[in-house]
């Protein structure tokens, strides 16, 4: 009988290791909810919670001579406290989120999905050089990762380096169809993407076009402008810089028509309403340059 209990203790105290993985996979779940409610700070207790629950688990799996099983587990113990990560960076609290992304390096020195997120909050924090630095490696670990190209770019856009900003675009560009952005759902200078591949692609072209207009190639931005638009039509930033390009280069009626795009998608655009108005009065339109200028917005924009 000694042997068939054994088996017995044993199959239950496996039983209850798979309840404890569950339970901490329920508790993170309810983790997420609470962050797509926005209820960050509750949301930070229930990732904590998981991953104590998933490290002790792990240890009894230690003790029970289980080590391929604790590995797994200890990884998820890992991406739990990682994505508090993502909370932090929505409080603002980016040196605690460098922080937790730097314990998770520490443990896990080549994963470029790690790597990235740094470079990712270093860019939102102004620290462009040490961002490039970060996403360099990130690149050079996974080539054909648009997440990391489209942050390059726009670092090196900000520090004005246009040209090294454009091909940056393009490689992001490039492998938009490979996979998809993941910072978090990524579109970089949106924290609340449309998950949809093709809409954070639209903001990857958005931002070549502003890199081109800026070396002083119209005709090309106005093309890049339009690629942003065939993905996302209703894009009101693309609109009123495609209607800029359009009036620097004479264009007038094209020009009108982004703008008057732009506001129907945004009534309170003020610039956009304000140009439309200016092009109307340049084509001697005085009575509809009036009436666009007579609109009380709702906000400044």
């Amino acid at each position: 009988m000694g042997i068939f209990k054994d088996i017995f203790s044993q199959t239950s105290y496996r039983r209850k290791l798979k309840q404890m993985e569950k339970s901490a996979e329920s508790i993170f779940g309810k983790g997420y909810v609470l962050f797509e409610m926005a209820r960050y700070e509750e949301a930070l207790e229930k990732y904590d919670e998981a991953a104590d629950m998933l490290e002790e688990t792990q240890q009894m799996l230690l003790e029970s001579d289980m080590e391929d099983e604790a590995k797994r587990i200890e990884k998820k113990a890992r991406d739990a406290r990682f994505n508090k990560c993502f909370i932090l960076f929505k409080l603002q609290r980016f040196e605690d989120a460098l922080e937790i992304i730097d314990e998770a390096l520490s443990k896990s020195p080549e994963d470029p999905r790690i790597i990235f997120s740094r470079g990712f909050v270093l860019f939102s924090i102004s620290r462009y050089e040490e961002a490039l630095e970060v996403l360099d490696k990130a690149i050079e670990m996974q080539p054909e990762l648009p997440d990391a190209w489209y942050c390059k770019a726009n670092a090196l856009y900000q520090i004005e380096r246009f040209e090294d900003a454009l091909e940056a675009y393009e490689k992001a560009i490039e492998y938009a169809g490979i996979m998809n952005f993941e910072f978090p759902r990524y579109s970089l200078l949106n924290i609340d993407p449309d998950p949809t591949l093709k809409t954070n692609a639209a903001g990857v072209w958005y931002a070549k076009a502003n890199t081109l207009d800026k070396l002083g190639r119209q005709e090309e931005a106005i093309e890049a402008y339009r690629s942003a638009l065939e993905i996302k039509k209703a894009f009101p930033d693309a609109w009123y810089c495609l209607g800029n390009c359009l009036a620097d280069v004479g264009r007038d009626e094209d020009a009108l028509t982004a703008f008057t795009n732009a506001v129907h998608i945004e009534p309170d655009f003020n610039a956009a309403r304000e140009n439309k108005a200016e092009i109307l009065l340049k084509l001697g339109r005085q009575e509809e340059a009036k009436e666009t200028l007579e609109y009380e917005p709702k906000t400044d924009r």
